[in-house]
């Protein structure tokens, strides 16, 4: 089973963010007590004998909280090593993100709905064609970080897998989606981090945070089929990574520094 963990970055109903993000990490069952273990032992490195701490990236990068007493040197590393956990957690995970650039329809819960349901589709399809392309029969469970929409986002994926998607059915998940606290599960902080990183890129054209794990978004072929950009102008040309690796495989455009999809 893969355990698709999801967190949200953006406001969707501030007009002050032009995207709204959905983003986080499909980790196979077996991997998630080692790829959780790394963050433990990140923390045991920087900051030993204190409880755990919740590595959550926006709070790290602006001094929130615990980190307003961290000096800048220690952030920094902090949040680059956990962009690298990312990067090296092998072949037990992968990365999926919907990014919907807002407009005056498509705002607020429309928003993020429209990403759930994207996130849904592009997730069934990694695990059909696990059984398809590589005779590995998984089944998937998604686990989002409690927020403003838990009770929402459960109804929108229990109605994808009643009544299909815009896209088609959902085929292949074990059961209703499920929601914990970001403090409380390590896996979710890694979630936090990847949707941080994908706002970042679209919001502000920052890859600083995305750079070292861009290839770790489900792909085939030299396409980004797992990083999904909801344009506002679908006829305009876009130059994220996502929008170039359709256009041109084992391509990722201007906004990152050049390198080959693995």
């Amino acid at each position: 089973m893969y355990l698709l963990y999801l967190d949200e970055s953006g406001n969707e109903s501030d007009p002050a963010d032009k995207h709204f993000v959905l983003a986080g990490a499909a980790v196979f069952e077996q991997t998630t007590f080692f790829l959780g273990k790394r963050l433990d032992d990140l923390q045991a490195k920087h900051f030993p004998g204190l409880p755990p701490l919740t590595f959550h990236a926006s709070d790290i990068r602006s001094g929130r909280g615990f980190w307003r007493k961290v000096e800048e040197k220690k952030k920094q590393d902090v949040i680059s090593e956990i962009s690298q956990i990312i990067a090296q957690a092998g072949q037990g995970m992968v990365l999926f993100g919907a990014v919907i650039e807002k407009t005056d329809k498509l705002w607020g819960e429309v928003a993020i709905e429209h990403a759930a349901e994207r996130i849904c589709k592009s997730f069934d399809i990694f695990l059909m064609s696990k059984y398809h392309d590589e005779n590995d029969p998984q089944r998937g469970l998604l686990i989002f970080s409690e927020g403003r929409f838990n009770q929402r986002a459960r109804i929108w994926v229990q109605g994808f897998r009643e009544r299909g998607t815009k896209w088609g059915a959902l085929n292949n998940f074990s059961d209703i989606p499920y929601f914990a606290s970001s403090k409380e599960s390590r896996l979710l902080q890694i979630a936090d981090a990847v949707a941080h990183a994908v706002f970042l890129l679209y919001e502000r054209r920052d890859a600083s945070l995305i750079q070292p794990f861009i290839h770790r978004f489900q792909q085939k072929n030299g396409t980004l089929h797992g990083l999904i950009h909801h344009r506002a102008n679908r006829s305009s040309v876009c130059e994220c990574p996502g929008c170039v690796s359709r256009a041109t495989p084992n391509q990722l455009g201007p906004w990152l520094t050049p390198i080959p999809i693995p």
